[in-house]
Formats: C-alpha cells, sequence, structure tokens
C-alpha cells in the first residue's frame, strides 16, 4: 500500500486521489460491513457493537469519498499491525486516570 496525505480539501483532493483507490477502499469497507451483518444475524455480533461498527464504517467511507485520508503499510509478519496491548492499556489508564481493572 502507499502513504497518502492530501493537503487540499473538498473537491480538490477528490481530484488528488486515485479514483481506483477509493473504489477499492469502498469495496473493502463494503464487505467488512457485509461480515458484520452475517455475524449479527447468526448472533455472534451485539447490536451495540454492530451500531458502532456502521458509525465507524459511515465516517470510514466519507473519509475515502471526500480524499482526506491516509493509508499506512504494515509490516506482512506484524499480524497485528503494529497494536501493543500493553501499550494500549497505559494510553486508556492515563485517560481513565485510573488503573486498569484487571490491574492487580
Amino acid at each position: 500500500m502507499v502513504e497518502r496525505e492530501t493537503g487540499a480539501t473538498g473537491a480538490e483532493a477528490t481530484e488528488a486521489v486515485d479514483t481506483a483507490e477509493q473504489v477499492g477502499l469502498a469495496r473493502e469497507i463494503g464487505q467488512e460491513m457485509t461480515d458484520l451483518f452475517v455475524e449479527y444475524v447468526k448472533g455472534d455480533l451485539g447490536f451495540d457493537t454492530l451500531t458502532f461498527m456502521t458509525f465507524e464504517a459511515l465516517e470510514s467511507i466519507h473519509a475515502v469519498a471526500s480524499g482526506e485520508y491516509e493509508l499506512e503499510v504494515y509490516d506482512d509478519e506484524d499480524e497485528d499491525g503494529g497494536y501493543d496491548i500493553e501499550e494500549a492499556t497505559r494510553e486508556q489508564e492515563e485517560l481513565a486516570q485510573e488503573p486498569s481493572r484487571d490491574a492487580t
């Protein structure tokens, strides 16, 4: 993937971004939503989670349509995309200004 950040907004940004790339991203977001709907129908996903993920997908599709997004490159060997649970927990504890409930 290619990192892309546009300084332009609105129509300028849309023109600056490759339309084929946008279409591909839109299809990917749509497929993720299809998978979530199937999980919900099967009872494997709660309505609250489905609602949250749908809102996130709408935010993502808006960013793609406006051209105001950046694709990040992940190392193929890094399966979680650089996500570190311990670092994320520390960040959440700092934001909440209290220790994690799991920490004992």
